[in-house]
């Protein structure tokens, strides 16, 4: 009797036993089953995610046209197509009902010129997670904790307030999308209310940044135009070309240096203007553009000097509308003493010259009653001549300048 006893006790135990690890292999196999699906929902919010910010310009596009809000969202098939999601997913959750997804520009009235519009979009089961028919809003959190830890913002209702979707800890809320508002929905977003991408610069460009940025001293490399309405500080500035439209501005005296800094470098400009001194420490060299005689202006308040166009290097200025020797229009070329029968060679005259003499005699002494005759012969050059009436050298003594006459 006492065995039997002993049996049945045994029996029992046992079959308790194989209960309970029958109800724990079911909770594990439960408990995968929605960490795998809470995974699989994270990888298609990331698809999502991604998918919006490389459509954002065409639904930016599509608002601006039709001045709706609610723009076409994608599928789940969408996605896979797009390259957003690398393998393909069923279209709803593993209890029953589809993935739904709502696209929407924000805030109302935002504009492109303004650059203030964001794309929120919102995906969920079309049905609440339930469990013997009833909503099971512990195996929800199970679902949203699984996702969540990828990256995206899940969350879900609870029974006390079914009619709210609550981020994990409670760091946003949204209105439960599902009819009647049943607890266990489960919902992920990029930002209530806004974009939560717009953290991100937009590789297309179409959205603008809100503030400063620091980029905490790393280099931009690659860069096209920058157009700037305030200051560009730096202490170097390198670059092949640089187009100002304004002015150049210096706290001191501005420097044109060589690459390395150690000297200075040469400067090639057009038409420039400087209102102050200029201080040459080499030669200076001007434009072989002026002709003798030519006509010429000067700015108001200034005088124009260029060298002779034929490169003698004679310097002339703009003297009332004419260009003439800065020496001035017959400047001398040499002093030559003479007497009668000297030979005095001609200047050689910058283009635009002629070449000139200019006698003057000096300690002769003729005959009250006779002629004193002074005078060359030739163009140039010349032969001296101080005789008297009867062509009789008087012994004359002189000086000769030559010159050229513009």
């Amino acid at each position: 009797m006492g065995s039997i006893i002993e049996m049945v006790v045994f029996l029992a135990a046992s079959a308790i036993l194989t209960v309970y690890s029958i109800r724990e292999d079911i909770q594990k196999h439960r408990a995968a089953l929605l960490a795998t699906e809470g995974q699989n929902e994270a990888v298609i919010a990331d698809a999502l995610g991604s998918w919006t910010n490389d459509n954002y310009a065409s639904l930016l596009s599509q608002y601006t046209q039709s001045g709706n809000s609610t723009l076409t969202a994608p599928t789940i098939a969408d996605l896979k197509t797009a390259g957003n999601l690398k393998q393909t997913y069923r279209a709803g959750p593993f209890w029953g009902g589809s993935y739904t997804i709502q696209v929407s520009m924000l805030p109302d009235g935002c504009t492109e010129q303004d650059g203030n519009c964001h794309v929120s979009w919102v995906f969920y089961p079309s049905l609440p997670y339930t469990r013997g028919g009833k909503p099971d809003v512990a195996g929800a959190a199970q679902i949203a904790l699984a996702a969540n830890s990828q990256g995206a913002q899940f969350g879900f209702s609870s029974t006390r307030n079914s009619g709210t979707i609550s981020g994990i800890s409670g760091t946003w809320t949204a209105t439960n999308p599902l009819s009647g508002t049943p607890a266990a929905a489960i919902l992920a977003t990029n930002g209530v209310g806004n974009d939560g991408n717009s953290l991100y610069i937009r590789r297309d460009g179409s959205l603008t940044w809100t503030g400063s940025q620091n980029v905490n001293g790393v280099d931009l490399h690659n860069v096209g135009s920058i157009d700037a309405t305030g200051a560009i500080a730096a202490p170097i500035v390198a670059a092949s070309n640089v187009e100002v439209s304004n002015a150049v501005r210096s706290p001191g005296t501005l420097y044109v240096q060589n690459a390395a800094g150690t000297d200075s470098a040469p400067i090639d400009t057009g038409a420039a203007a400087v209102h102050g001194n200029a201080t040459v420490y080499g030669a200076l060299e001007i434009a072989n553009t002026a002709t003798p005689r030519a006509s010429c202006t000067s700015t108001t308040g200034t005088t124009r000097i260029a060298a002779n166009a034929d490169g003698s290097g004679q310097i002339l200025s703009c003297l009332f509308n004419q260009w003439v020797p800065v020496s001035g229009p017959s400047p001398r070329y040499q002093y030559y003493a003479v007497t009668n029968g000297t030979y005095v060679p001609a200047p050689t005259c910058s283009s635009g010259g002629s070449p000139q003499i200019l006698i003057v005699p000096q300690n002769f002494y003729v005959d009250t009653t006779a002629q004193v005759n002074t005078y060359v012969t030739g163009a140039g050059p010349w032969t001296v001549s101080m005789t008297d009436g009867q062509g009789a050298d008087i012994g004359a003594q002189g000086v000769v300048e030559t010159y050229c006459a513009y």
